[in-house]
């Protein structure tokens, strides 16, 4: 499940960085299927459509919000890997640091409600120019501490780093939402953290999904 804000939902006529997500997974031979009840891109098709286009990208939407329905989403696809990226609308409008990381923490509770053995991995947010976004390396250095709080042996809490490594004068459409080079970005370092946990996925033994 590709969980978040329109970083996740991305925008018609873009890639997604969801696309790109899947096409390196089934490079790898992964088999995967992506769940959520939002389906393509805000306003439209992506501009790739041959890939699992299913996703919980809302966007505007804060960790509050998102926390409001989490349980209802994680009980219909009972999702075994959820990939998180959050946190941007939340510093931009006017929620503190605290609060948000705080918020975090009760969705991964509530999707450990849905799926005790799910994997987490919680994005460090990618860079922006926006003045809003000032707070970001406070609320990534947050991440951390709380991933480690948060970390179970059967359902780990995986820390990406999205942030070091992107340009967001030459990655991003606005200075905020990614540019194809941008969800490329995203994708690739996803990849790399995930694919370790999928390998373990398939293959026995693994713990099953439980409620």
């Amino acid at each position: 499940m590709p969980l978040g804000d329109s970083i996740t939902e991305s925008s018609k006529r873009m890639p997604t960085y969801r696309y790109y997500l899947w096409k390196l997974a089934r490079a790898r031979g992964y088999r995967i299927d992506l769940v959520g009840s939002q389906r393509g891109a805000m306003g439209g098709t992506p501009l790739y459509s041959d890939f699992d286009m299913d996703h919980q990208g809302h966007s505007g939407w804060r960790a509050d919000r998102i926390l409001g329905k989490i349980a209802q989403w994680s009980a219909a696809s009972r999702p075994a890997f959820v990939l998180i990226h959050l946190g941007h609308n939340d510093l931009c409008q006017g929620q503190s640091v605290s609060s948000t990381v705080e918020e975090l923490g009760a969705i991964i509770d509530a999707l450990r409600e849905a799926n005790s053995h799910v994997v987490i991995l919680l994005a460090q947010v990618i860079a922006s120019s926006a003045p809003c976004m000032s707070q970001i390396p406070v609320f990534n250095a947050q991440l951390l501490m709380m991933a480690d709080k948060k970390m179970r042996p059967f359902s780990p809490v995986v820390i990406v780093d999205q942030h070091s490594r992107f340009d967001p004068h030459s990655m991003t459409r606005d200075g905020i939402h990614p540019n194809a080079r941008g969800e490329y970005l995203m994708a690739d370092p996803r990849m790399t953290s995930l694919a370790p946990y999928l390998d373990k996925f398939f293959a026995a033994p693994w713990p099953p999904i439980s409620h």
